[in-house]
């Protein structure tokens, strides 16, 4: 038998449940900045719980309905528990770049982080209180006008509350905000009905942006060498600073300290999250220019390369590459193809090596060819690698990385880089064989990096401007047959000593793939070329380069 609750009743209920449970996450966070307060003020402290309920009042009052009601609430309540718990357990925050990264993570990727946890928490936060909605018959009043005179009265009366309570606190409120400005982003459901909201917004706007055409002056100036035959291989979740080769006190690069690349010790991503980074990396804007909207309407890099007639091809493992490719010639790898090396619709990393030695052999003319890696993906790290990969023990076999010890969680992503350095040796092997016949080179770059529980915080996406630096700090390993350092006149000394000491950032990637690729352009500015400071006699590209204006 159904339950009647009339519907002031029901919106008051709901609000509640809203205001506290699903912003678990708010008072986690306020509780940690308010105890660091040694005077705090309780009457404010007071009014911040009576705040958050005011506002969940006066958008629920607005949001439910007769005959819509329902679903709309049921809706609600699933996304603002897996938000929820995305809050809690990973520490993150639900801003715009969280709903960007959600609309563009592929199937494979959303698996990964289902749990038992995950079960638990939908089980409380909204398989219970969704078949209570289904059970309740909400009772709204027979005249449609009567109705809204009642939620104007309820929205004037939260409002009020608010109004109240800001003139009273004003100057406590805007401080707190303007001090730790993640809060917005923690208030469920405002967060991400907001950042979806815009989200959608943007996407009608862009069907009207013309898209733009960038270098198209571009010619490839190796006219007379033998084909450069580059390999840009493009990380995930891949941190510098677990990497041997810069210094890390485990043995993470057995394979790369053999191999006598460079690592470049102090570079920064562009974003904090793969639908961020590479979209700008492989743009002409820089970080502190970078636009998402301009960076869809327009070309990239591998665009450039393609109208110097540069073969470029993009081999993909990580779930597509955010539309940089799409105007070259794309494969993603086909977990069914090759049941040896992929399970459950991933592969490892190792099935890009799969027929990459007869492209290398084969190549007729310029080539860049980008693999784009699974690498280090979280939450379930453990299955990145070949189980004799796990040196590190013992390992976090579950998507549940909060539930493990910080040790086991950190050996498993250990064993992720340890993978990683096996196939970016095997790479070079290949490249190697080819070099009497080609100029090749091998140049990897991670897209952002990593949280590993550092002050409670796992996984990536935070926003740029208070991300740490285990999600910021990126590696780039640069390999170059003898063939190719020789023909592009490359002081190896000063190269490895720039490494040691500049800073660098994904900002470099476009202009030091153009150069690699002896590509010359109206677009190609020599500061951003990473080799460019190092050869000893500057390339032919220099002719139509000119600095854009930013």
């Amino acid at each position: 038998m159904k339950r009647h609750l009339h519907f002031i009743i029901f919106t008051l209920t709901t609000a509640l449940f809203f205001a506290s449970a699903q912003n678990i996450a708010l008072w986690q966070h306020l509780g940690q900045i308010l105890s660091a307060d040694a005077t705090p003020d309780i009457g404010f402290i007071i009014t911040i719980p009576v705040l958050i309920f005011a506002l969940c009042l006066a958008i629920f009052t607005l949001l439910l309905w007769p005959l819509i009601y329902k679903p709309i609430l049921i809706t609600l309540l699933l996304f603002s528990s897996l938000a929820t718990y995305t809050m809690v357990s990973y520490g993150q925050y639900f801003n715009y770049g969280m709903i960007v990264n959600i609309f563009e993570t592929n199937q494979s990727e959303a698996s990964s982080y289902l749990s038992i946890s995950v079960a638990i928490w939908l089980l409380f936060l909204f398989l219970i209180p969704s078949i209570f909605v289904l059970l309740v018959n909400v009772r709204f009043p027979s005249s449609f006008r009567r109705l809204l005179l009642q939620k104007f009265i309820m929205i004037f009366v939260a409002l009020s509350l608010v109004g109240a309570i800001a003139s009273v606190y004003y100057k406590d409120y805007a401080s707190l905000v303007r001090n730790n400005s993640e809060i917005k982003a923690l208030i469920n459901p405002t967060n991400y009905l907001s950042a979806s909201f815009r989200y959608a917004k943007y996407r009608l706007y862009e069907k009207n942006i013309p898209f733009t055409s960038i270098g198209v002056d571009a010619q490839d100036m190796n006219n007379e060498g033998a084909p450069n035959v580059i390999v840009l291989v493009v990380g995930e979740t891949s941190r510098a600073m677990n990497y041997s080769l810069n210094g890390y006190d485990r043995n993470t690069n057995p394979h790369l300290s053999k191999e006598g690349v460079i690592s470049f010790q102090h570079v920064t991503s562009c974003g904090t999250a793969t639908a961020v980074s590479v979209p700008c990396m492989f743009s002409v804007m820089t970080h502190d220019t970078y636009n998402a909207t301009t960076a869809r309407h327009q070309e990239g890099v591998l665009d450039v390369l393609k109208h110097a007639s540069v073969d470029v091809s993009w081999i993909d493992n990580d779930g597509g590459c955010k539309g940089v490719c799409d105007r070259v010639e794309h494969i993603n790898i086909d977990a069914n193809a090759f049941p040896k090396t992929c399970s459950h619709g991933t592969c490892f990393d190792s099935v890009l090596l799969n027929g990459l030695a007869e492209r290398v052999r084969n190549a007729k003319q310029d080539t860049v060819i980008v693999l784009h890696l699974i690498g280090s993906h979280g939450p379930t790290y453990f299955e990145r690698y070949p189980p004799e990969f796990g040196v590190f023990t013992p390992s976090c076999d579950t998507a549940d990385i909060q539930n493990c010890t910080r040790q086991e969680v950190l050996n498993t992503y250990d064993n992720t880089i340890l993978y990683t350095d096996y196939v970016l040796s095997q790479i070079i092997d290949i490249l190697r064989s080819a070099d009497t016949a080609h100029q090749t080179a091998m140049l990897y770059l991670s897209d952002h990096g990593e949280s590993l529980g550092e002050d409670g915080i796992y996984l990536h996406g935070l926003p740029y401007g208070i991300a740490p630096k285990e999600q910021k700090s990126v590696p780039m390993i640069l390999w170059m047959s003898p063939l190719f350092m020789k023909d592009h006149k490359v002081n190896l000394g000063c190269l490895e000593e720039n490494a040691k000491e500049n800073q660098y950032s994904q900002d470099n990637l476009f202009h030091t793939l153009l150069g690699m690729a002896s590509v010359s352009t109206s677009v190609y500015q020599p500061s951003l070329d990473i080799l460019y400071h190092c050869e000893k006699q500057q390339g032919p590209r220099q002719q139509l380069s000119t600095t854009p204006t930013k």
